[in-house]
């Protein structure tokens, strides 16, 4: 089955089941598939051949979901980029990907119509509602082999990479997910993250191969009483959040004064989430929580900490990441690619159905992340004795401090344990002496006050003294991506570390 058949499966048995609500529009899925059939025919009718990129500079709404179904009916590569990038970086990702499509909204004419000097698309296309006709459904054969989307990397050690995702891949990973989250028939389902991510494609195929309800805001800021209301008014069953999100949802004074008993599941994924502040929200919020660890090469869905797994009387287990995905083998190695003891710290690799076959136009750079058949995910963890994993950095953040490895995400759950703490991140400095030290840039919680020394205490009282920053600095905030995790990348820069 191709992600194409979904829609036109919905279409014939669930008719009338709403399958998309976004702020100005609603649709059923004979309605959807309609509107995506006629998208097709216009791309078809202007010289779409299977395989030929689709890019998509676009907000949060149906026109991404109608987007996307149209490439995965007539054999196109659907390529979103992030609509918060700059001109040149946006320049740099089409031309990379080379689309002979643009979609773009309107808000980003201006920008598009500046960079089509440079572009060597052959159509742009913004508003098309003017251009729909009715169309049979598309004649083109897909097969679960055909690339469906390039998903790019967040650029963290250099400029963006597009992961090639296949139709068998986006099903091997709808399947794995909705089983090991037991999805049921009847979901509400909330998208607040920008939908260019890998977590909307992923949300998008899970909930059509169902088929559930999609609720998807428009992205922009993350208002958290709004979001609340938007759960209660909707009825919204299910929902994703990275770690800062759920911080915003639990600094409102008086949640239960939102009706949250629609909420079966809370998903949370982006970033490792503090083990104090996964406390506070399973006792806040009423539903099941559970934890999705992964990339965009990776699937996302590579590890899962079910709801059963969050375990208050089992503390130690809330800082895991769970274990392997359903479709997912996944091993922790040493840098000569053997399998690390229990409990030593090693490279997370993986291997799935659902992995990607590989960037695009990156023959070299493929050949490193998929070496020997394995995905190698530069995140360094570990097993306990029961199987779980626990991650421990990205390789890239890990701090060498005299030769010895000190990671940041330790440092991190320690100080936010301090009742003063609301945010933390914890990075290396250079040194002249121990080549790099730990520093915390650190966000106190609104009318709380706490000085430096009294938080290098605070963790020299809970970890070996190596570990305990040198430094502490406040922030009123600390920077984030779009998504909403908090961006080391930004802070080194701050401290002038390229």
């Amino acid at each position: 089955m191709t992600i194409g058949d979904l829609l036109v499966r919905n279409a014939h048995k669930f008719p009338e089941k709403t399958a998309v609500v976004t702020e100005d529009a609603s649709f059923t899925f004979r309605a959807l598939n309609e509107r995506v059939n006629s998208l097709a025919g216009l791309l078809i009718s202007r010289g779409l051949e299977k395989g030929d990129r689709i890019g998509v500079v676009v907000h949060n709404g149906h026109r991404f979901m109608e987007i996307y179904f149209a490439a995965a009916k007539t054999g196109g590569i659907f390529c979103p980029y992030n609509n918060h990038l700059r001109s040149e970086e946006l320049k740099d990702l089409i031309q990379y990907s080379t689309p002979k499509f643009l979609f773009f909204d309107e808000d980003f004419g201006s920008m598009i119509e500046g960079l089509k000097p440079e572009l060597a698309v052959t159509h742009y296309i913004g508003d098309y509602e003017g251009l729909l006709a009715p169309f049979a459904e598309p004649a083109v054969k897909v097969t679960e082999e055909d690339v469906l989307s390039i998903i790019f990397t967040a650029g963290t050690t250099g400029k963006p990479k597009g992961a090639m995702r296949t139709h068998r891949h986006l099903m091997s990973d709808a399947i794995a997910s909705a089983i090991d989250l037991r999805v049921e028939y009847d979901e509400k389902v909330l998208i607040t993250f920008p939908m260019y991510h890998v977590a909307a494609e992923d949300n998008i195929v899970r909930h059509s191969f169902l088929p559930n309800t999609i609720y998807i805001k428009k992205e922009g800021g993350f208002n958290p009483e709004e979001v609340l209301a938007y759960i209660s008014k909707e009825k919204i069953t299910r929902c994703q959040f990275v770690p800062t999100m759920i911080h915003s949802l639990l600094q409102i004074p008086d949640v239960k004064k939102f009706d949250l008993s629609s909420l079966r599941l809370i998903l949370y994924a982006g970033s490792p989430m503090p083990a104090e502040l996964l406390r506070q929200a399973l006792e806040v919020f009423p539903c099941g929580f559970a934890q999705l660890y992964g990339q965009t090469e990776s699937g996302p869905f590579t590890t899962v900490l079910k709801p059963e797994d969050h375990d208050l009387t089992k503390p130690a287990r809330l800082a895991s990441s769970g274990k392997a995905a359903l479709n997912y083998e996944i091993r922790i190695v040493d840098e000569s690619d053997k399998d690390v003891a229990v409990g030593e710290v090693g490279e997370i690799i993986g291997k799935s159905e659902a992995m990607t076959i590989g960037y695009w136009q990156m023959p070299e750079a493929t050949a490193e992340k998929l070496r020997g058949g394995w995905l190698r995910t530069g995140d360094l963890g570990r097993f306990d004795e029961e199987g779980f994993i626990y991650i421990v950095e990205r390789k890239n953040d890990m701090i060498i401090s005299g030769g010895v490895n000190i990671y940041p995400r330790e440092v991190e759950e320690v100080l936010y344990r301090h009742p003063a703490v609301s945010e933390v991140s914890v990075i290396g400095i250079p040194d002249e002496h121990w080549g790099e030290v730990v520093k915390a840039a650190v966000v106190l919680k609104p009318g709380a006050s706490a000085e430096p020394a009294e938080l290098i205490d605070f963790c020299g009282k809970n970890l070996a003294g190596y570990k305990k920053p040198k430094s502490v600095d406040f922030w009123e905030e600390l920077p984030k991506s779009p998504q909403g995790k908090i961006l080391k990348k930004e802070i080194r820069k701050h401290y002038g570390e390229k």
